[in-house]
């Protein structure tokens, strides 16, 4: 009996723990998700990497992201990628992100022999309609 009472509360806190993993992940990516379309519209406007790597950073900042997590670097200025230019008439932004995990022992933890890696890559492309496609390079 209290051997079926410890299982069950093993796979309870299992379940809890990938429940929290996958949410955190979601999180992440829709937090990319904004970040990628606010610098797509500053693409569109702008036409200017450095202005939307600038915009993407502040968002992620903003939402304090990790930039690091256990001496692995996450995200840099350069993994936000932007195409754009007078002869595109879609500003399209891209960003790289290695998203951590937040228990990557949880399977060790219980006895199995795999752990669960320690991030996970994620990429996000956001795209806006290039507004110096239609009227020029901004003044």
């Amino acid at each position: 009996m209290l051997y079926a009472g410890l299982v069950t509360t093993a796979a309870a806190l299992v379940v809890l723990g990938l429940i929290i993993i996958f949410s955190s992940l979601i999180h992440v990516r829709q937090v990319l998700v904004t970040a990628a379309e606010n610098g797509a519209r500053v693409a569109a406007l702008t036409g200017d990497t450095q202005t939307v790597q600038e915009a993407v950073a502040n968002t992620l900042q903003e939402a304090k992201l990790p930039q690091t997590y256990h001496g692995q670097t996450l995200w840099t200025v350069s993994s936000t990628s932007v195409t754009n230019g007078p002869a595109q008439p879609e500003a399209k932004v891209t960003i790289q992100y290695q998203a951590p995990i937040l228990f990557p022992n949880l399977f060790r933890a219980l006895g199995h022999p795999y752990s669960l890696p320690v991030t996970i890559p994620l990429s996000v492309t956001a795209s806006a309609t290039n507004e110096t496609y239609f009227t020029g390079p901004p003044n």
